[in-house]
């Protein structure tokens, strides 16, 4: 047998994925998307907070209108934190913003 017969006796071999994994891949995926959707109603209630709250957190409303505008699969809770952050090294590095 040659090498190309032996790759295609391995790709028949592999055959269908398993219910089980299958049902995992899909669990999979709607955990991620309700943890999403969690994460945007939870950055939704900050809105009710002032600026000054915000300001104590490191976030401005501009932070919360930009993660509350990206695409619904980006994790808005990570762009929070990245801009946190930047806020709080610009402040201790005597460059504020505000």
């Amino acid at each position: 047998m040659r090498t190309t017969q032996h790759a295609l006796d391995l790709d028949l071999a592999a055959g269908k994925p398993s219910l089980a994994s299958r049902t995992a891949g899909v669990i999979g995926v709607l955990t991620a998307v309700w943890r999403l959707y969690r994460s945007r109603c939870q950055i939704a209630r900050l809105h009710d907070l002032d600026d000054r709250q915000l300001l104590d957190m490191g976030l401005k409303r501009e932070d919360l209108h930009e993660a509350m505008t990206s695409s619904f699969f980006e994790n808005p809770g990570s762009f929070l934190t990245r801009a946190s952050r930047n806020r709080a090294n610009h402040f201790y590095r005597g460059v504020r913003h505000d």
